[in-house]
């Protein structure tokens, strides 16, 4: 019974098509009636004016009265819209105008926004939160920012790129050229014990990477030691001995870090908090592809005039209450200036540029009886007054509590600005031991410009002012 209910509908479905379909085949006997057949389809409305029944094609929707499927014809070419192709070279010429680079193939759907493309520059945030710091960022688009874990604190690129700042706090970790790592809860004090760490992946061009304090205030050290808090630097396969160990007040301050990419790979920095006592610091972290700092050099200045601090040398603070200015043990590093042309000699004094008083100037040596080498309020000079804490100007050693060199005034209980004469670097040493620490130093740099005196009619001379 079933089979013959499929035969059915199969004759249902076909038979009747096909049996339409032949019908619709004129035979010779029905030749005369196909223009009867014709007219009766071709008719459409009897106001109309008729054409020739050749002029209008014959054509039967069969889907449409037979219900039968089949493929419709290919679509023609879409009809040039007019008024939107006006509406795009307005869109574009607009961005043109903008100073953007316009993409000269994009889909008549796209916005402005996906039309415009700029460059991935540097950029600074002028939109200050509360802690008033330019912060440094890249000009990224919003989604790429966020997509990179960046920031965005400021518009860019004429209102179509964000300034993304790229900030990390604890297990921070980032490849940018420009980047910050700060303490938990910045700029609020952190005041929990803990271990804070950041990681940056090195790029392959880099040769030096500069760490710049924005703010630093730790816990002091203890008789020149960093208990309490620690701030440690450490480059992957590095071959310089170690970087100091930082505490206390270093805003301001900055290190260079010289870079092996054979060696190289990753700098890590990381603090070590040991107290529930506050602080706070935030580090601008830069990685250099050409070589600013010569090698060697933990800190460089390029100006013609600046100053020379060591670490923790400030007493001043806006977090921490617990105040104990003093260098650390075990120093042993170079502060270079870069010697500008025209520029002869260095001038070195102990005043404050600011206020022109003279600053503590403090470098202690012990003798092995416990007294110190060098009398109270005194300078002391080379090897046996300065053994093994002292700072080197242009390769002499002085210490004690006051900057005479001796070679202008002998009096060692006055302050006297000391001359770097020397030609070629400009490098002054830091050299301290493991035994007893003092304030330190904070000199101010000036450097001369050279000056030509005529000696005789054959030749001239270069005199080096004092």
């Amino acid at each position: 019974m079933s089979s013959l209910w499929i035969v059915w509908i199969i004759v249902q479905e076909y038979g009747y098509a096909l049996t339409t379909a032949s019908k619709l085949q004129p035979t010779a006997e029905e030749g005369c009636d196909r223009a009867s057949v014709n007219r009766t389809i071709a008719h459409d409305d009897p106001h109309e004016p008729r054409l020739p029944l050749a002029a209008k094609p014959q054509y039967i929707d069969y889907k449409l009265h037979y219900g039968l499927r089949y493929n419709p014809p290919p679509l023609q070419a879409p009809v040039r819209n007019v008024s939107q192709e006006r509406e795009r070279k307005k869109l574009l010429l607009s961005a043109g105008q903008l100073g953007a680079h316009v993409e000269p193939l994009a889909p008549p759907l796209l916005t402005v926004f996906h039309i415009i493309s700029f460059v991935n520059g540097p950029c600074v945030s002028r939109r200050q939160p509360d802690d008033g710091i330019a912060w440094a960022g890249v000009c990224y688009n919003e989604q790429e920012c966020i997509i990179l874990h960046g920031m965005p604190m400021d518009s860019c690129a004429g209102g179509f790129g964000v300034c993304c700042v790229f900030r990390f706090g604890c297990d921070g970790r980032t490849e940018q050229n420009v980047s910050y790592f700060h303490s938990p809860h910045y700029p609020a004090a952190a005041t929990d014990s803990l271990s804070c760490g950041f990681t940056l992946l090195l790029q392959r061009t880099v040769r030096q990477v500069l760490l710049e304090f924005v703010f630093f205030e730790l816990q002091p050290p203890q008789l020149g030691n960093c208990v309490e808090d620690q701030f440690i630097v450490s480059v992957q396969n590095d071959q310089r001995p170690h970087y100091p160990v930082l505490c206390g007040i270093n805003t301001g301050q900055h290190m260079y870090l010289d870079i092996d990419r054979a060696y190289s790979h990753s700098l890590y920095l990381s603090t070590v908090f040991n107290s529930k006592q506050p602080r706070a610091f935030l580090v601008k972290i830069t990685q250099l592809t050409t070589i600013r700092a010569p090698a060697g050099c933990l800190q460089f200045h390029e100006g013609v005039s600046g100053v020379l601090k060591s670490f923790n040398y400030d007493n001043g603070s806006v977090l921490v209450t617990n105040r104990k200015a003093s260098y650390f043990n075990n120093l042993n590093y170079a502060i270079c200036i870069r010697r500008h042309k025209m520029f002869c000699n260095v001038v070195i004094t102990n005043t404050d540029a600011a206020n022109g008083r003279e600053n503590t100037f403090q470098l202690v040596n012990i003798a092995k009886d416990g007294s110190s080498l060098v009398p109270p309020d005194q300078a002391g000079i080379e090897v046996f007054s300065c053994p093994d804490d002292f700072i080197a100007i242009d390769f002499v050693r002085l210490c004690g509590e006051r900057l005479n060199d001796g070679s202008l005034v002998t009096d060692a209980s006055i302050n006297q600005p000391v001359t770097y004469g020397s030609a070629g670097p400009i490098v002054i040493a830091v050299r301290t031991d493991q035994a007893t620490v003092g304030r330190g130093f904070n000199l101010a740099y000036m450097q001369l410009v050279c000056t030509v005196q005529t000696h005789s009619r054959d030749h001239q001379v270069v005199d080096l002012l004092p």
